[in-house]
This record gives C-alpha cells, structure tokens and sequence, in this order.
C-alpha cells in the first residue's frame, strides 16, 4: 500500500486528537477548559486560515471527504489540497496555547 505525506498528517492529527479526547475523559472537572479548547480552535479556523485551508480542513476531517473529491470541487489537484491542509494545520497548531511542537 503507497502511503502519501497526506497520510501521515491525518494519521499524527487522528492521533493527537485521541491524546487529547483521553486526557479529556481522565479528567471529568475540566469542561470549561474544554470548552474554551473549542473556542480557541473555532476562532483559529475563522481568523488564522485562508478561505480555502479552511474550506479543506474542514471537509476533510469534519465531513471526512476524500482528497481526491475536495480537489474536484476546488478545481485543483489532490497534492494542492494536502497542502492547504498541511499548511492550515500548522497555522493552527502555532495558535494553540498548550502546544508543544
């Protein structure tokens, strides 16, 4: 089986999100902490990425559509979407505040 960069990068996002949902679930008191995640990740999406990072991080993994399909849509090929998600993510992760990387 080929496994492309895109792989690797939802595979480390699928991982760190379950990092996080267990310490969530270890830790019952702390949903205004969750809460304020959430917000965080909201406002992340609305300010820090450009219409189409936003427009293909959250088809891929909120609606869970293939690269292949969102391309379709964009009018683009799949290696552009990879990279608006790639891109977007990391736009992301330097926004969070309990980022370590």
């Amino acid at each position: 089986m080929k496994v492309f960069p895109s792989d690797n990068v939802r595979l480390e996002s699928l991982s760190q999100a379950m990092a996080y949902r267990n310490y969530c679930l270890s830790h019952n008191d702390n949903k205004a902490e969750i809460e304020r995640m959430k917000r965080h990740l909201y406002k992340a999406l609305e300010i820090e990425l450009t219409e189409k990072q936003r427009y293909c991080i959250t088809q891929y993994y909120l609606k869970g559509r293939k690269m292949k399909d969102i391309a379709e849509d964009l009018q683009v090929n799949p290696s552009v979407v990879s990279r608006h998600i790639s891109r977007g993510i990391n736009k992301i992760k330097k926004t969070l505040p309990y980022s370590n990387k």
